[in-house]
């Protein structure tokens, strides 16, 4: 009983949460993954590039710490897919065995907590990089003191306009809306 309580209340929670996203992944027809904009490559924006003036040597080593943890995020964006699944298979039967929802529940919460740690490894590998005084600067134009921008959001669509679709909130007044570089993928 506990069990059909919290797994709607945490996709509710989640939603909350979420943000105009710089992309939106849909992984299908009932949950999307949102990453903002920041997560894309910010430092092959040329304005932010010029303003924070980063040089080639930062630009290459930001470039091979993202491509480093990109190849650890796909695969645990995968497991945390293949987790949902089979909670979403479970839930889906005419009498959930509330045992085995439980348990998988302990799972997607595992797989979204390993996202969750390399996102975060990945930019402070990428902080890393900066200067003091270049982050201070980065934080400025991301306007959100650095942390808000730093996470990945899982929400569940509900029926919009045009039907089922992302939930998304207007960024806050002041900061800009960062456009994936050309090229990235993630």
């Amino acid at each position: 009983m506990k069990t059909r309580l919290l797994v709607p209340f945490l996709l509710l929670a989640a939603s909350l949460w979420a943000q105009e996203a710089g992309k939106t992944i849909v992984r299908d027809q009932k949950f999307h993954v949102v990453y903002r904009g920041e997560l894309g490559k910010w430092w092959q924006n040329a304005d932010i590039a010029k303003k924070l003036q980063l040089n080639e040597g930062q630009i290459t080593q930001l470039d091979q710490i993202f491509y480093d943890h990109k190849l650890k995020l796909i695969d645990f964006g995968a497991d945390m897919e293949k987790q949902d699944l089979k909670l979403q298979t479970l839930l889906d039967a005419d009498v959930p065995n509330e045992g085995q929802v439980e348990t998988q529940v302990d799972q997607v919460l595992s797989a979204r907590g390993k996202l969750e740690r390399e996102y975060t490894m990945m930019n402070l590998d990428l902080r890393k990089v900066l200067s003091l005084e270049q982050w201070r600067q980065l934080k400025s134009i991301r306007g959100d003191g650095g942390a808000f921008g730093d996470r990945i959001f899982f929400h569940k669509a509900l029926p919009g306009p045009g039907g089922p679709g992302p939930m998304t909130a207007p960024l806050p007044p002041g900061v800009p809306a960062l456009p994936p570089p050309p090229g990235d993928d993630l």
